[in-house]
């Protein structure tokens, strides 16, 4: 042998160890992964499909994936893809990637990956496979083979005999018979025995994963025509109908037939908004022409690069990118998007890409919210990152993906309000419009939105949104917890504000529940008491509770209004009677405000300088030791005694001036006391020589709604007795006068209009006080009508007396509660006549 051969010996013996060493060296990386990675047991379906999308024919690649699990259990992958060339059969056996990642003339990369790193995984199912196919090369005939892939083997010698054998198998091609090639059959299957409960349990996730994901990789990948699985017996179809709303924007839908005597298929829809080669997904449903947005399901993942980025479920974006461009990493679980010190372009790449993707989502977010679809919390939906891979660079990520689109959401129309409309996180100030209940029990946030709802519908979101804005909402958002409620009600100040806000809700009422629902917060309950001023004194100013104490009930509120005047306010002081909440401070009764009261006065009174500037505080409490003299002896004893030391010198002065006149006036009367005094000035209002002064009050008894009828009346030799001549109606009293006569016209006539008796539809008013025509059980009588609002009634017309004396009449008056009829038997008993001229 020359040196040569020996060479050529060697380097063929190099290759195949370096191929061997590499097999077993992801097979045992494989095998570490086969219990406990998830992402590894669902990517093998992915690989073989992307593979067959890589050997589509022109009109599209139809697959058929079949799990068994009956007998033999076993995977069956076959489709209609192109034929094999010895380089693929090759590369299969050796695990040789052999794809292709450049870019085409259109600038998209033609292939996503074929028999490569990612091929291995599917040796998860079955470290032996069987695969059918055929070859073809441009100058030789079409010829079928079947190929045993063993990667069961343990060691480099078990490794290099099995990659050995699998070359023999195929090494008699050119004498084997050619066969009939259509290229619409399945030729190309791979068969995968399931021989313990992890290949299968493997094979289950696989299958499992296409129902999220593979209606999103047929939105993107035209190549696919159709994914056919069995036994389920359903069929996933490529688009069957799209509708463009605007450019970039498409509504597509992908059938999902359970068989193929389907009636109706199970449709799934897809919002897809295209920018290049980035696409963005998102599920809806149709409601009418209503767009409702559905959520991703928690399984799928963000990424796409053609199919699934199996392991991104958890990356922070609101809708799934796709975009063929995008560099993964080897296990195809992200891709890269660190900030190495020396550049890297693959890097950059799936930045820029990013970046598109951000604008993308922009325009589709403008375009959902204008149209006011429903379910756009959906959009604002980002995960949250709690582990960083180690292909993201969290600052870059913060910086030019998350801080963008959450700018752009606190500024877009995307929260169903409770009052029904549609609203921005933020004003277009910049200030936080909407108000997102938050506490650290769901109960506490309910009870937030039922109480703040009564105040500010439109600024919250609606009931069956409290738990996902929970969710979503980020530190910008304006987040409604029991302090911040707080902070609101105390920059009301007072019950009269708050009360403006609250609208139809009663105030007190609303505060109690308010309080109510801070008792759910445990642990802010008495810190938000203790610094928040929420609780109405009996002024109705918000205070702290601190500041306020609890009233008894048992405080007379004339003592209360004397403090007041004393300059003492003791309702600032006292917590409103209305409010429920235990507090810690001294309850306030009776006896310290008595006890007040006697200090503020003992503190004022002694300096007659000082107590001018009290005289209104000490003139109420004068006016209620008269009111109340034993009661007040009892309660202020040395205070009562000492009363004097409440006048002033004027005060003083005027009552010793009155009492001089009283003094006078019980000489020239002939009495003794005010009582007999009292009692000879009653007895002289029923007798004519005695004179009173003219009001507005006698004028409306009188009936008087003019100054001639004055003039008239005051002719009356009776009447002119009764007042005196010095006193002159003016013309405010005959405007006062006649407004309440006519009051009490147009409450009779409506009042006898609903007795049955009467019948009023000829009724005339005949004169001012007299209503004529009116019929009572058939017979024609007239009716003085007169208001007796003070409890009188003068009859001064001639008229009136004429009507009572000679025709059927009545006399009807109305008080202000119901109109009612005066007999003859009742003024006599009112007036306690029991005597009088005939």
């Amino acid at each position: 042998m020359t040196y040569q051969q020996k060479f050529n010996a060697l380097e063929q013996r190099a290759h195949s160890q370096i191929i061997a060493t590499k097999i077993l060296r992801d097979m045992t990386d494989l095998r570490s992964k086969a219990e406990n990675s998830a992402t590894a047991r669902r990517r093998w379906v992915w690989e073989l499909i992307q593979n067959a999308k890589d050997v589509h024919p022109a009109d599209g690649v139809k697959i058929t994936i079949t799990l068994t699990e009956d007998g033999t259990a076993s995977v069956f992958f076959k489709h209609n893809g192109k034929t094999f060339s010895t380089d693929n059969i090759r590369f299969l056996i050796e695990q040789i990637s052999t794809k292709d990642r450049k870019k085409g003339d259109d600038g998209k990369r033609a292939t996503t990956g074929k028999f490569g790193t990612g091929f291995l995984t599917t040796h998860l199912l079955s470290e032996i496979v069987k695969v059918n196919g055929i070859v073809k090369e441009p100058e030789l005939d079409y010829v079928a083979f079947e190929l045993m892939l063993d990667r069961s083997g343990q060691d480099i010698d078990d490794i290099l005999e099995a990659v050995e054998s699998a070359k023999l198998s195929v090494a008699d091609l050119d004498e084997r018979e050619p066969v009939d090639y259509n290229p619409g059959n399945d030729n190309t299957s791979f068969t995968y025995p399931l021989t313990d409960g992890v290949g299968l349990t493997i094979a289950r996730a696989g299958m499992a994963d296409l129902a999220n994901c593979l209606p999103y990789s047929l939105s993107f990948v035209k190549e696919i025509k159709e994914v056919y699985l069995l036994p389920t017996d359903i069929a996933y179809r490529n688009i069957t109908s799209s509708r463009d709303l605007q450019e970039g924007l498409q509504l597509m839908t992908i059938e999902v037939a359970e068989n193929e005597w389907m009636d109706e298929p199970l449709n799934f829809f897809i919002a897809l908004y295209t920018v290049g080669f980035t696409n963005l997904a998102i599920p809806f449903e149709k409601n009418g022409k209503v767009i409702m947005l559905r959520k991703i399901d928690d399984k799928t993942p963000r990424l796409f690069c053609d199919f699934p980025l199996i392991g991104t479920e958890d990356f922070p974006f609101p809708v799934i990118i796709n975009n063929p461009n995008f560099n993964p990493t080897d296990p195809r679980d992200g891709i890269y998007l660190t900030s190495p010190a020396r550049v890297n372009e693959l890097f950059e790449e799936n930045k820029r890409y990013m970046k598109e993707a951000v604008q993308a989502y922009f325009q589709l977010l403008k375009y959902a919210s204008d149209n006011a679809w429903e379910n756009l919390h959906l959009l604002a939906d980002i995960p949250p990152l709690w582990d960083i891979p180690d292909w993201l660079d969290e600052t870059w990520y913060n910086k030019e993906i998350l801080n963008p689109i959450r700018k752009k959401l606190l500024k877009t129309k995307i929260v169903k309000t409770e009052s029904g409309g549609l609203a921005q996180i933020w004003a277009d100030d910049d200030a936080k419009f909407m108000w997102f209940p938050s506490a650290s029990k769901k109960e506490i946030r309910k009870a937030l939105w039922e109480v703040a709802k009564h105040w500010f519908p439109h600024v919250l979101p609606r009931e069956s949104d409290i738990e996902l804005w929970n969710r979503i909402s980020w530190s910008d958002c304006g987040k409604l917890t029991c302090d911040q409620l707080a902070a609101f009600v105390q920059g009301r100040e007072n019950l009269e504000k708050l009360q403006e806000a609250l609208s139809e809700k009663n105030v007190i009422e609303w505060l109690n529940e308010f309080y109510e629902m801070l008792k759910l917060e445990d642990k802010e309950y008495s810190n938000i008491l203790s610094k928040r001023a929420i609780f109405p004194n009996q002024n109705g100013d918000l205070f702290k509770l601190s500041q306020l104490n609890p009233d008894e009930g048992d405080i007379t509120p004339v003592f209360k209004d004397v403090l007041k005047l004393l300059g003492k306010d003791i309702r600032a002081e006292l917590l409103h009677d209305g409010i429920v909440v235990e507090t810690e401070t001294d309850i306030l009764d009776q006896n310290y405000v008595i006890r007040e009261i006697n200090s503020e006065v003992s503190e004022k009174a002694n300096d007659r300088e000082i107590a001018k500037d009290y005289t209104e505080g000490f003139t109420v409490l004068l006016q209620w030791f008269q009111k109340e003299p034993i009661l007040a002896k009892q309660l202020f004893p040395n205070l009562y005694r000492n009363k004097h030391l409440l006048y002033n010198e004027d005060q003083i002065l005027e009552n010793i001036t009155k009492a001089e006149q009283l003094d006078d006036l019980l000489t020239e009367y002939n009495v003794h006391d005010l009582a007999s005094l009292r009692k000879l000035i009653d007895q002289a209002g029923n007798n004519p020589g005695s004179l009173l002064p003219v009001t507005q009050e006698i004028l409306m008894s009188m009936g008087i709604t003019s100054l001639e009828d004055w003039e008239a009346a005051i002719q009356d030799k009776d009447l002119a007795a009764l007042f005196s001549h010095e006193s002159v109606p003016t013309t405010d009293m005959f405007i006062y006068a006649q407004s309440h006569i006519k009051k009490a016209i147009e409450n009779i006539k409506q009042f006898l209009e609903q007795l049955a008796d009467y019948d009023t539809e000829e009724m005339e008013q005949t004169a001012p006080t007299i209503l004529a025509g009116i019929k009572k059980n058939g017979q024609t009588i007239s009716i003085v009508a007169r208001p007796a609002y003070k409890g009188q009634v003068i009859i001064y017309y001639g008229s009136e007396r004429d009507t009572l004396d000679f025709e059927p009449s009545e006399l009807w008056i109305d008080d202000d509660i119901e109109p009612r009829q005066l007999t003859l038997g009742f003024i006599l008993k009112k007036a306690q006549i029991v005597k009088f001229p005939v």
